[in-house]
């Protein structure tokens, strides 16, 4: 049996239109009962990279997290939890600035910050490996990403958006335990996608980010969500849509080399959108500078300062 994916060409931010993608997204991939009962806590995990409107596209725009919670509310799911671990910015701050506020009050949303880091086994054994221990406390985890270019990793999609879940400064350091190889960091990055098994993974392309992403790139309409349950597959598709070598995606070229998940078109199956023809742009920017994967200590130091200042000055300031 192929493995099964959904695409959908969506040109704006439309609730209803969005809501429907996730609705059918559900009725595809949820098992039958379904798996979302009545009692049960689900994590929404989206790309809170830092502190942006949606507008600029560095984060998952609010109407796709608005459109699952209402879904989850018609699975009886009472607690819905956001988390992410921005690279800059408290999570509250950086999840209001993108507009997920209003969550709170229409649907009991709550904006709850990774905790209690612990190491799991890895095949590939990097030292000071750690992922937040609480995502024990979840019967699903939801993974929310934004398509974007990535000046480091070619472009970021499903599997480099769980990269999200090892906490703060941890992941800087990480990136300088790899000897600059982006290859072996996105075999790290499988590993920690085979941890997390997220249920059900829905990308937010409909505006995307182009050129120099992951913050700093531009919009671009790409019009486009997709979803599945195969974390490769979906970024197989969607590295084809941008005309993008596969082999340049690190994480998914990772994924290839661990057999993990479905690398191979043809064992893919389209739902929604048959014709991948018809989706495919050429004009999509990568970064024009990419740079290395290994950030050096001055860098990490930098890093550090510019997050207590933010957290512990400035947000207080604005608060």
């Amino acid at each position: 049996m192929k493995t099964q994916i959904l695409l959908r060409k969506i040109e704006s931010y439309d609730l209803e239109a969005v809501e429907n993608f996730v609705r059918e997204s559900f009725a595809l991939f949820d098992s039958k009962p379904s798996s979302f009962q009545s009692g049960q806590k689900v994590m929404l995990k989206p790309n809170l990279l830092r502190a942006f409107m949606p507008d600029r596209c560095v984060t998952t725009h609010p109407v796709l997290l608005e459109a699952v919670c209402r879904v989850l509310k018609d699975h009886s799911i009472d607690r819905i939890d956001i988390s992410d671990s921005p690279a800059l910015g408290s999570l509250n701050a950086v999840a209001h600035k993108a507009g997920y506020g209003p969550l709170i009050k229409k649907y009991g949303v709550r904006f709850v910050p990774l905790a209690n880091p612990v190491a799991f086994r890895t095949e590939e054994n990097i030292a000071h490996l750690k992922i937040a221990g609480n995502l024990t406390h979840y019967d699903h985890i939801i993974n929310l990403p934004k398509f974007k270019s990535h000046c480091q990793m070619t472009l970021t999609l499903s599997i480099k958006n769980l990269f999200g879940l090892v906490i703060g400064k941890r992941k800087p350091v990480l990136h300088c335990l790899v000897n600059n190889d982006k290859v072996k960091f996105g075999r790290m990055l499988v590993d920690i996608a085979r941890h997390v098994k997220p249920t059900l993974t829905i990308v937010d392309g409909i505006q995307a980010m182009q050129g120099q992403g992951p913050a700093n790139g531009t919009p671009y309409s790409l019009g486009v969500l997709a979803a599945g349950r195969d974390m490769t597959a979906l970024d197989r598709v969607l590295t084809e849509i941008v005309r993008v070598p596969p082999e340049k995606v690190y994480a998914l070229e990772a994924a290839r080399q661990k057999e993990f998940g479905t690398h191979d078109l043809n064992a893919i199956e389209l739902h929604g959108e048959g014709d991948l023809e018809s989706l495919k742009v050429s004009d999509f920017q990568m970064a024009e500078l990419p740079i290395d994967i290994s950030f050096n200590p001055f860098r990490i130091a930098k890093s550090v300062l510019k997050q207590f200042y933010e957290i512990r000055i400035k947000e207080k300031l604005v608060g």
